[in-house]
């Protein structure tokens, strides 16, 4: 059953799949599965950002919360057994300055996340002492104004996708997600483009592909999402090409749905699915949406 739409311009998140990035729906008609309503308990009023993560026979998805009376958001936390229903968490990580884009990944057994601190000119590394709810400052990975950096794995390295001042992209590469991080050989990744440069989401290989996700705010903030296909990287060199010609996410056109206005934010990956008897491989994924 579908559940209420948030209030005019507050953003929530949902859940899409689908065979393919271009073939994305909500067949249940269960969105959006969390608003910021169900945050009331801590003053919360939006979300925004989600990034999943599956631990312990649960699925947790972190994301930008905001909070009622107070200016910087921080980052909150849900879990959920079937990626349908949804149990809040809470605020789980809290700082002095804004919070948002939790990017969360695991690596040599320890769960880590790297929020962005664009506010603060840092991006900074927290490790979960007690997943969820408590983490730690680990170290501090680059220093500027960085904003929505996403990590990928990508022929035996790592590389960091990073906007930089709003509508450049900076790219930077490591052997260890932890560090120390490199900065490319070109000192932009890509130019300014309000339509193809900053980060939307983690990176993930699709068909034996790299793809990039990058906000489209062409018109406005937030308006749609791209899907950028990396044709080649490597320490002296970048380019992409548009994956489709299209936008991958895009708001409804609605102001009674959820997501009528905006979308620009995904973290998909790959599910197996069991409802259609066939066990076939699909895209889950997790989105944000303003009504």
């Amino acid at each position: 059953m579908s559940r209420d739409a948030p209030g005019i311009g507050e953003w929530a998140l949902g859940l899409l799949r689908g065979p393919s990035l271009d073939q994305l729906s909500d067949p249940s008609n269960s969105n959006p599965i969390l608003v910021g309503k169900d945050f009331a308990a801590w003053n919360g009023r939006a979300l925004a950002d989600p990034f999943v993560i599956q631990r312990n026979g649960f699925w947790y998805v972190f994301f930008e919360l905001f909070l009622c009376n107070t200016p910087n958001a921080v980052i909150g936390a849900a879990r959920s057994k079937n990626l349908r229903d949804w149990e809040p968490i809470g605020p789980v990580l809290q700082q002095p300055h804004h919070l948002s884009y939790p990017f969360v990944f695991e690596h040599g057994g320890q769960v880590y996340m790297m929020p962005e601190s664009k506010s603060v000119k840092r991006v900074d590394l927290y490790r979960a002492v007690e997943f969820p709810n408590r983490w730690v400052f680990e170290k501090t990975l680059l220093r500027g104004p960085y904003m929505d950096c996403s990590l990928v794995k990508h022929r035996g390295g790592y590389w960091m996708f990073a906007g930089w001042r709003s509508y450049f992209l900076r790219l930077f590469y490591a052997t260890n997600p932890l560090g120390p991080w490199k900065r490319h050989w070109l000192p932009i990744a890509k130019s300014y483009c309000k339509a193809s440069t900053r980060p939307g989401g983690r990176p993930i290989q699709w068909n034996d592909q790299l793809i990039r996700f990058a906000q489209d705010n062409t018109d406005y903030y937030g308006q749609q999402l791209r899907a950028w296909q990396v044709t080649r990287m490597n320490r002296l060199w970048y380019s992409e090409v548009p994956l489709f010609d299209k936008p991958i996410l895009q708001g409804a056109g609605s102001d009674r749905v959820w997501n009528g206005r905006c979308m620009h934010h995904i973290d998909p990956f790959l599910f197996q699915s069991s409802e259609n008897g066939n066990g076939a491989l699909e895209i889950v994924a997790l989105v944000d949406g303003c009504a």
